[in-house]
């Protein structure tokens, strides 16, 4: 466990911080009137995280089946990821609601960050 955490604590960290900013209300949210502009910033948040993403499973060597295939692994689980906090949004929160678009733009932005992550690191 010791050599996932190793790898893996930036993606941890990143993935606690997209959960509290998406949960928190839209009061402590700056407000930006560039049309889509929140469209874009889920594509980085998730683009971000999947590259940290996959750099932390493909160093890592405690859970080898996470080393096999992992650009698909890490879309499917942030794909998931994405639309578990979309949903909590809608249930959770007073002033957010279920979003598709956004779930649209965190899933696009992990194919690019797994894509891209696979370039970067070459492995």
């Amino acid at each position: 466990m010791k050599s996932f955490l190793k790898y893996n604590w930036p993606s941890i960290l990143w993935a606690a911080f997209i959960l509290v900013i998406c949960l928190m209300s839209h009061r402590h949210v700056p407000h930006v009137t560039i049309p889509h502009f929140d469209k874009l910033v889920h594509f980085n948040l998730y683009l971000i995280l999947a590259v940290l993403t996959w750099y932390g499973w493909t160093r890592q060597d405690k859970f080898q089946a996470l080393r096999a295939n992992t650009a698909l692994k890490v879309i499917l689980l942030l794909a998931l990821y994405g639309m578990t906090i979309e949903v909590l949004q809608g249930t959770l929160t007073p002033d957010r609601s279920f979003d598709l678009w956004d779930e649209l733009a965190n899933s696009c932005g992990a194919v690019v960050g797994s894509f891209a992550a696979r370039l970067i690191f070459r492995s």
